[in-house]
């Protein structure tokens, strides 16, 4: 999602990632573009307007690679800053219900899951500190914020995640 410039021309972008476990291991996308191009990364990308934040990392992840994943909790927000907007990007750890891995073929051109030991192994022109961390918190036994259910509100659909 991105917001609309502001009075300065600044504007904020609004992403998810999804950071699937299944028997040890997490997966991870190796992207085709960009600054990130050739490096493994989360799967992952931009809100959509009509999407809550958790609805786009499960979008994303069967986007980029064909499995269909439910969402545990919130594991990460990373913010940033730059003279030209910000950006806010949340992972949520989650866990495969289905599909078979097959990259996007536009976007992605390989999809694997990973073990703690091969992500420690890889350099830093193959993942980003972030993706890396990620990776491994979504690994560890740190509960992040589960979902929590709350009376709507007037200000239409939300899901809380919150410190249990």
């Amino acid at each position: 999602m991105r917001y609309t410039p502001d009075q300065q021309g600044k504007v904020w972008d609004v992403g998810a990632a999804g950071a699937v476990v299944h028997e040890g291991q997490v997966l991870l996308v190796r992207k085709t573009y960009g600054v990130a191009k050739g490096m493994w990364s989360l799967p992952g990308g931009f809100a959509q307007h009509d999407e809550l934040l958790d609805e786009a990392a499960v979008r994303e992840v069967l986007e980029e690679t064909g499995v269909q994943a439910e969402v545990l909790s919130l594991i990460s927000v990373r913010t940033r800053y730059e003279p030209e907007g910000g950006a806010v990007f949340v992972i949520f750890r989650m866990r495969p219900l289905g599909g078979e891995l097959r990259p996007d073929g536009t976007e992605i051109d390989a999809v694997r899951y990973f073990s703690a030991e091969e992500l420690h192994a890889l350099g830093e022109r193959e993942i980003f500190p972030l993706t890396r961390n990620a990776a491994l918190t979504a690994l560890s036994a740190a509960p992040g914020l589960a979902q929590v259910d709350l009376p709507a509100s007037s200000a239409g659909p939300y899901h809380a995640f919150m410190a249990r």
